[in-house]
């Protein structure tokens, strides 16, 4: 992998100050688990399953990213309110 690309991986999954951020990850997680949960899927039938079940896990996943983000903001320590 550039050296580039891992710098982007390494600010995407940072928080404005620079460190980790467990909750970005997580969502990453998710978001990987489910596209080859679905790939395997689509693999073994042969068709698109119903994504409902696929949304549900990856909006449980954001959604510890979101709290954070909430939390954050409502007691003032994070600096990115947007």
């Amino acid at each position: 992998m550039s050296s580039k690309f891992l710098a982007y991986l390494k600010s995407a999954f940072s928080e404005v100050d620079g460190s980790g951020s467990a909750t970005r990850v997580l969502a990453g997680a998710t978001v990987l688990t489910t596209l080859i949960w679905v790939s395997y899927l689509v693999c073994r039938t042969h068709a698109l399953p119903d994504l409902g079940g696929a949304s549900m896990f990856v909006s449980a996943g954001f959604s510890g990213y979101a709290i954070n983000k909430i939390a954050g903001v409502a007691v003032g320590k994070d600096k990115d309110k947007n």
